[in-house]
């Protein structure tokens, strides 16, 4: 199973979690684990205070008000930035297996952005989720995520509070909250 390109929808049970009510686009999944970003939770903090602090200057407004997001619980001070890839690779960079997203942890791509020269459409992301091997597989198995293939237009929407619905009512989910926290076979 690759869920690479995919979202990961919290089920019920994970209520009371970190990951309660989230969205996270897995950036890579391989047997040796999966690395995501939760993309529906929204930092503290602004993009403007990112720049502030690593001292880039941000010629753009509509970007130093751009939300960033709590990507995950792992490594919470450590930031990333999820872009499409026609914009092309910046910085170091990885390339969500050929599915049209890039991923940089570069400080270059804030100054292309503070710049007015990087993507118009892009992801701050302050930490991110990791899977050990097997472990996501476990985790879906005991019912802990539904999974959809992702949406690029969702990834990057920039209204937080629509993309679990959205994302649910991709999949056929009308009411989210109608779905059990117990699991069960046929």
């Amino acid at each position: 199973m690759d869920l690479t390109h995919h979202f990961l929808l919290s089920m019920p049970g994970l209520a009371d979690s970190w990951f309660e009510k989230t969205v996270t686009y897995i950036f890579e999944h391989n047997d040796d684990g999966a690395l995501g970003f939760v993309i529906n939770r929204t930092a503290a903090i602004t993009a403007g205070d990112v720049f502030d602090q690593l001292d880039i200057e941000c010629l753009q407004t509509s970007d130093r008000q751009t939300n960033t997001y709590e990507g995950g619980p792992i490594d919470a001070e450590r930031g990333f930035v999820l872009y499409p890839a026609p914009h092309g690779s910046i910085g170091k960079h990885c390339t969500s297996g050929g599915h049209g997203v890039n991923l940089s942890g570069s400080a270059e791509i804030l100054t292309l952005i503070g710049s007015g020269n990087g993507p118009e459409r892009y992801l701050l992301l302050l930490g991110y989720a990791g899977w050990d091997a097997g472990q996501l597989e476990a985790e879906i198995a005991d019912n802990a995520w539904l999974t959809c293939e992702a949406a690029t237009d969702l990834l990057f929407s920039p209204d937080p509070e629509q993309k679990f619905d959205l994302a649910a009512q991709s999949m056929g989910i009308g009411d989210f909250s109608l779905l059990s926290a117990d699991k069960g076979h046929a």
